[in-house]
């Protein structure tokens, strides 16, 4: 039998080891190109773990509350770039919002425990980021529903190696073209 040595099996190859090792898969389809994150994955991700600020938020705004809150954290991440927002978070009408949880340093307050197991690790395939154009990354790798790793896959059995990715990445990705992905 054949071995397949193209793009698509080393992506299948990849994205299995990470589905069995606490990531979850999100579907491309998903995305928001236009803010560069997955609402359906970082939303419930907020509910869930930060309920009273979410009703607080619900308060305020209503049937408009998902809305505000991804518009203000947008507005942060282009302010102060995506790592700083997951690192400190956001404030939305003087709440503030989490969009991850780190490790607490020890085991001693379960809650903080729980927090931050309820992380969610997602792997996407093809996901098609530009408002531009059909341009489609191999595998972005994302931290509840904000993309913190993309990566072009290429294989030398293919006469492909990591210079491809490169131009790639040089060559076909304009950063000045609303291309929010490579801009937080």
């Amino acid at each position: 039998m054949p071995v397949n040595h193209r793009e698509i099996a080393f992506e299948a190859a990849i994205e299995d080891h990470l589905l069995n090792n606490e990531y979850s898969k999100a579907e491309p389809e998903n995305f928001d190109r236009e803010m560069a994150l997955d609402p359906t994955i970082l939303v419930p991700f907020i509910q869930e773990t930060q309920e009273k600020t979410w009703q607080a938020l619900e308060k305020l705004h209503g049937i408009n509350t998902k809305d505000v809150l991804l518009s203000d954290l947008c507005k942060s991440m282009a302010a102060r770039g995506c790592l700083d927002v997951i690192r400190h978070g956001f404030k939305c009408y003087g709440k503030q919002v989490e969009v991850a949880f780190f490790k607490p340093s020890h085991g001693l307050n379960p809650e903080t425990i729980k927090l931050y197991k309820s992380n969610r690790l997602t792997v996407t395939r093809q996901l098609k980021y530009s408002t531009k154009n059909e341009n489609a990354i191999d595998l972005v790798l994302s931290l509840n529903g904000l993309p913190i790793i993309t990566a072009e896959l290429k294989n030398p059995l293919t006469s492909q190696t990591v210079d491809n990715a490169i131009h790639q990445y040089k060559a076909d990705r304009d950063p000045r073209c609303s291309q929010t992905l490579y801009n937080i």
